[in-house]
C-alpha cells in the first residue's frame, strides 16, 4: 500500500491529500490505487506534459482460477501480483487497479524503446513478477500475465489516444497467445485493428484446415498443407508426429529425428498441454531436449486414434521462448487436425506413416 510520503512527491496526489483519506484513494482489496484515481492521475500528467509509459496488465486464464479453486484464491492471486507489481516498479511509478482482473501502472523511468522494452522484459524474466508459481491456500499456480505498453507524448498526444493504443496492443497479446507484452512500435502496430485482432474466427480456420487436407496428394501434404492456417492464425510454428513405434518426425520436413519414450502417461482425454517442459521432460527426456534445444519451451500432444486403435501422436509447439499458456480454441485445433489424420490413417485407402 502506498504511504503518503510517497503519493504527496507527486502534486496530483499531494493536491488530492488535502482533502481526501490515504485508504479512501487506495482499492480496497489490493492496496493499489483505485481506478478513478489512477486514471485522474495520468490525466493530470498530460496537463501537466511530463513525459511516462502507462501499461494495462490483464491477468491470463484469471476465470478459471475462480472457477476452479474459489473466488478466494482469486482475491488471494490479485493481491499477490498486485504486492510483486509494486515492489517490481518501485519508485519509478505507481500501480493502481484498472478493474477485475486488470493493472495499470505509470512508469517514469527511461522512456526510450530500448529501455521501457527492458523493463517489461525483466518484468516476465527476472523480476519474479509473472511466469511464475504461486502457491495460493495449498495450490500451486503458475500465473502469467499479457501487457500492452505505450509512452506518452511520443506514441500518443491525450489521453484517449493513449488508451486506444495500450487497448489495441494489448489485444495484439492476447491474438498471440496471451503470456507476453507489446510494446508500440508504429511499423508494426498503426495498421492493426481491434476488430480483426479480436475476431480470430475459429471457423474460418478449421474451414481452411479441412479444405487443405482434402487437397493433400498423401498423408505428409494433408499434414503439412492443414497445418498452414494453424501457424497463421494460431501462430504455432512447430508440428511434430510421433508415430506408433515412438519414432519422432519433424512433421513439415518429413524428417525422422529420434526414438523417443512413450508419451502415453501424459495424455488425458487425448491431450497433453504445458507450459514448460518439466512434465514432459519426466516422462519424455528425449523429447524435451529436442524442444529445447530447438528453443522451444511449451508443448501440446494430441492423441491420434481412431475406433480404438492408436497410431501415435502430433505435437504442437508456439514462438520459442515464450511459455505459452494453451488456450480452448487452440486445443480445439489440434483435436480437429489429429481426428482428421487419424480417420485417414484407420482407411484402407492410405497407409499409415
Amino acid at each position: 500500500m502506498y504511504t503518503s510520503e510517497y503519493l504527496s512527491r507527486y502534486p496530483f496526489f499531494s493536491d488530492l491529500l488535502e482533502n481526501m483519506s490515504l485508504p479512501s484513494i487506495h482499492d480496497s482489496l489490493t492496496g493499489l490505487i483505485a481506478r478513478p484515481f489512477i486514471l485522474r492521475f495520468i490525466q493530470a500528467l498530460i496537463a501537466e506534459g511530463r513525459p511516462f509509459a502507462a501499461a494495462i496488465v490483464d491477468l491470463d486464464n484469471f476465470k478459471s482460477i475462480n472457477d476452479n479453486y474459489g473466488h478466494r484464491t482469486g482475491d488471494e492471486m490479485l493481491s499477490r501480483v498486485a504486492a510483486d507489481l509494486t515492489r517490481y516498479v518501485g519508485e519509478r511509478g505507481v500501480v493502481g487497479r484498472y478493474g477485475g482482473d486488470e493493472f495499470l501502472f505509470v512508469y517514469f523511468g527511461r522512456l526510450d524503446y530500448d529501455s521501457v522494452h527492458a523493463f517489461l522484459d525483466a518484468m516476465f524474466f527476472d523480476g519474479d513478477v509473472f511466469r511464475r508459481d504461486r502457491l495460493i491456500r495449498g495450490r500451486t499456480i503458475f500465473s502469467t500475465a499479457t501487457v500492452g505498453c505505450a509512452v506518452y507524448p511520443k506514441d500518443a498526444g491525450s489521453f484517449d489516444e493513449l488508451f486506444a493504443l495500450i487497448d489495441k496492443l494489448l489485444y495484439r497479446g492476447k491474438s498471440k497467445g496471451r503470456n507476453c507484452f507489446i510494446l508500440y512500435v508504429p511499423a508494426k502496430h498503426d495498421r492493426l485493428e481491434i476488430p480483426s485482432l479480436a475476431r480470430r474466427n475459429l471457423y474460418d480456420t478449421f474451414r481452411a484446415m479441412g479444405q487443405s487436407f482434402d487437397g493433400g496428394a498423401d498423408i505428409w501434404e494433408k499434414l503439412r498443407l492443414s497445418f498452414v492456417p494453424i501457424r497463421e492464425n494460431l501462430r504455432m510454428y512447430g508440428l511434430f508426429h510421433i508415430d506408433a513405434e515412438n519414432r519422432l518426425f519433424d512433421a513439415q520436413s518429413g524428417e525422422e529425428l529420434a526414438r523417443i519414450e512413450p508419451p502415453e502417461a501424459l495424455i488425458r482425454n487425448g491431450l497433453f498441454a504445458a507450459c514448460g517442459l518439466d512434465e514432459l521432460s519426466r516422462c519424455c527426456p528425449s523429447f524435451s531436449a529436442i524442444l529445447a534445444g530447438l528453443g522451444f519451451d511449451s508443448v501440446l500432444l494430441s492423441e491420434l486414434s481412431c475406433a480404438g486403435e492408436s497410431f501415435g501422436f502430433l505435437a504442437f509447439c508456439p514462438e520459442v521462448h515464450t511459455l505459452h499458456i494453451w488456450q480452448e480454441h487452440e486445443c480445439a485445433a489440434a483435436f480437429f487436425l489429429s481426428h482428421m489424420l487419424a480417420r485417414e490413417l484407420a482407411s484402407d485407402r492410405i497407409s499409415p506413416l
